[in-house]
């Protein structure tokens, strides 16, 4: 059952790594982060769907993928550009992955630098699109983010094809509680290598 499981995980890996793709253009401002906290529905690449809170510079997501039974849970601390992600792996229920991601695109929200090229609706929404471009020029990405930042929309360009990573189609703005947003206590938690980029078997894009 475990090792017939691992085409599915594959499949998962490399959503992963789009979700997370480098951003480190060299002449652009910062994209800002989410000021409110809010929670959101969103459609991703792959038929993929996630669920988002966030309060206070924290997020917890909550997305469910096709090959899977179960939701794969993740905490991120976009202050501390550190994600805590729970797999949904038989006998490893209780164990999660640390994993600093730098300025890469953490699930839809956007960190590092960009530039703002214009507007756009987006689930009833109107958001500010910024342009960002990875080391290399070899990957292209935009996010589009209301005026209080919250990312409703990140494309990027795969094999030469702009795609929708991640796209909202509901959002509520209301308040979160904190201890939601926090990994649960009794976790084991295994720390990537510093410096090391993404999670050990997820193919890079």
């Amino acid at each position: 059952m475990f090792r017939g499981s691992i085409a599915a995980r594959l499949s998962f890996l490399s959503l992963i790594s789009v979700l997370m793709l480098p951003l480190a253009p060299a002449k652009a401002e910062p994209v800002p982060l989410p000021k409110i906290d809010y929670e959101a529905r969103a459609k991703l690449l792959n038929e993929g769907t996630l669920f988002v809170r966030h309060s206070n510079g924290k997020m917890r997501i909550e997305m469910q993928m096709p090959q899977f039974k179960d939701a794969v849970v993740g905490f991120i601390d976009l202050n501390r550009k550190v994600m805590v992600l729970l797999l949904p792996i038989p006998g490893v229920q209780n164990t999660a992955m640390e994993v600093e991601f730098g300025d890469d695109a953490a699930f839809g929200q956007v960190l590092g630098d960009g530039t703002r090229t214009g507007e756009t609706t987006i689930a009833g929404e109107r958001c500010f699109i910024w342009k960002i471009v990875s080391a290399g020029d070899e990957n292209r990405a935009t996010a589009c983010l209301t005026s209080d930042n919250i990312a409703l929309r990140t494309q990027a360009t795969i094999e030469g094809k702009t795609r929708t990573v991640f796209e909202v189609t509901e959002l509520k703005r209301q308040p979160q509680k904190p201890a939601d947003l926090e990994v649960p206590s009794g976790v084991n938690i295994m720390k990537l290598p510093k410096g090391m980029k993404g999670i050990p078997g997820f193919p890079r894009l």
